[in-house]
């Protein structure tokens, strides 16, 4: 399995860090991506908060699942992204900078 161009082998744990935007002074801004691979093969399970920026508790729902180490699968592949929308969850807006709101993108 390859996940942002780091192979991820079976047993392992990764913590990768996907590019999300720059800021204007090019500091570049990431986001994690925690993930754990079981030996086994099986599903894959995606843990996914801060959608919409003023949504905060699915964040801490997947800090948490993470802090106490639940998303270790018997089988598969967990991945777990805490916060997605990084400028609405620290502006508390539920919009994407652009003004888009994810919820409502059909294409």
């Amino acid at each position: 399995m390859k996940i942002l161009g780091k192979e991820i082998l079976p047993g392992s744990s990764n913590q990768l860090n996907m590019a999300i935007a720059r800021l204007h002074t090019h500091t570049p801004i990431s986001v994690p991506v925690i993930v754990e691979r079981a030996k086994k093969d099986g599903p894959c399970l995606l843990l996914l908060g801060g959608i919409h920026g003023n949504e905060i508790n699915g964040v801490e729902i997947v800090r948490k699942i993470v802090a106490l180490k639940i998303n270790k699968p018997s089988r598969g592949t967990t991945i777990c992204i805490p916060v997605l929308n990084i400028f609405g969850f620290l502006n508390l807006q539920r919009e994407f900078p652009d003004g888009r709101d994810l919820s409502r993108q059909c294409h």
